[in-house]
């Protein structure tokens, strides 16, 4: 079994190996728990090998490229702010790329409310990539698409979790583009797709209407924060992740993919051009740049997301600050998320008709009083603790 078999748990599920298999003999598919993982037709594989030196665990050499500048970053445009996680940043460069003629790689819902990465040419469709969705997303055929535009000589921007990105530059073979932007995000880890398509199920079930919309971080009742966001047709509903069950468990980090706990990319040394993620606890160390729309933490990784970062500077509030700034409250950046004990059963019984709703939250006096402050009364506590 010389081919890409052998990665076994290891595996990030991005589906290089399959867009590069010459012989079509790899699926993804989803394990008991699932996550995508690679099958092989053994009856067709002739052990080329080139499943492996095309795999981000195996044969990757991160390229330990430390932020040469650190930034705090809020977006001008108002409307794309509030639509964004934190502070906008990466939709400033998506909507630059598009400009320039170019296309824009990232994860969005579809309409069945399944994660994947699409790609968006057209300013109009930006906001589906915009906003945070916790789940791994589905690649799809992506690493080939994008390759093809780059042959071709088109702009592009790739964005996702830092292993998608090195499954994008091992696909791509160690070829450089000076027309590829990457953009890498601090990635705690992902639950798997069927955890999600359960959870969202619950919800339908519990608000007896099909789900039209869903948003991890809505910013629309309290600000700037973790707190999720429901519609369907006549009903809304919001809440801390912290006290809900999928929120709960993702912040948790008991039902992560396994490799997530073992993950090479949880590292200042970063694989794509620039790095983006919520730039928390910014009221404590820049108290006059705090917003409760968000703030953006950004990490220019390269002379490639340097140069992406000065097409938009204009477009933004920036404040240069440093790694220690980020850190306190991004350890994702210094190391993986540690593997709870409750890791090992959380999947057992994900086929159970009332998986979801067996799921415990517990007490979190804290949070469920948090839950009754209005959000500006919240933002000033943030400033003041």
């Amino acid at each position: 079994m010389d081919n890409i078999m052998k990665i076994g748990k290891a595996c990030v599920g991005c589906r290089s190996c399959e867009q590069s298999c010459p012989h079509k003999c790899i699926r993804l598919k989803p394990d008991q728990e699932g996550f995508l993982y690679p099958s092989v037709d053994e009856t067709r594989c002739t052990g080329c090998n080139l499943c492996l030196r095309k795999c981000p665990v195996f044969d990757f050499k991160p390229q330990g490229r430390r932020p040469v500048r650190v930034l705090g970053l809020k977006n001008n445009d108002k409307k794309h702010l509030l639509q964004s996680a934190s502070g906008g940043a990466s939709d400033l460069f998506a909507r630059f790329v598009i400009g320039a003629g170019g296309s824009v790689y990232g994860c969005a819902y579809t309409g069945q409310l399944e994660v994947k990465h699409i790609k968006v040419d057209k300013e109009e469709e930006l906001y589906r990539l915009q906003s945070s969705k916790y789940v791994q997303s589905d690649v799809n055929d992506c690493y080939q698409s994008a390759k093809h535009e780059l042959d071709q000589g088109r702009l592009i921007l790739f964005t996702g979790t830092p292993c998608q990105i090195a499954g994008l530059y091992q696909y791509l073979g160690g070829r450089s583009y000076d027309n590829l932007f990457t953009l890498d995000l601090i990635c705690h880890g992902v639950p798997s797709p069927e955890f999600l398509r359960k959870y969202f199920e619950y919800q339908e079930k519990r608000l007896g209407e099909k789900l039209v919309y869903y948003n991890f971080r809505s910013k629309e009742k309290r600000g700037w924060g973790t707190q999720y966001l429901l519609k369907t047709k006549s009903k809304t509903d919001t809440n801390l992740l912290t006290l809900d069950k999928y929120g709960k468990h993702f912040i948790n980090g008991d039902c992560y993919r396994e490799c997530c706990y073992e993950c090479s990319y949880a590292s200042t040394d970063r694989v794509g051009d620039i790095t983006v993620g919520d730039f928390w606890g910014v009221e404590k160390s820049n108290p006059g740049f705090a917003s409760a729309a968000g703030v953006s933490a950004v990490l220019i990784n390269s002379m490639q997301g340097n140069k992406l970062f000065e097409h938009v500077k204009g477009q933004a509030s920036v404040i240069d600050t440093d790694l220690e700034a980020i850190l306190p409250k991004q350890g994702n950046l210094q190391h993986p998320t540690g593997r709870p004990k409750g890791r090992d059963r959380f999947y057992e019984r994900i086929q159970d008709e009332k998986f979801i709703e067996n799921l415990k939250v517990g007490v979190c006096m804290k949070e469920r009083l948090k839950a009754l402050l209005p959000g500006k009364l919240v933002q000033i506590l943030k400033s003041v603790n």
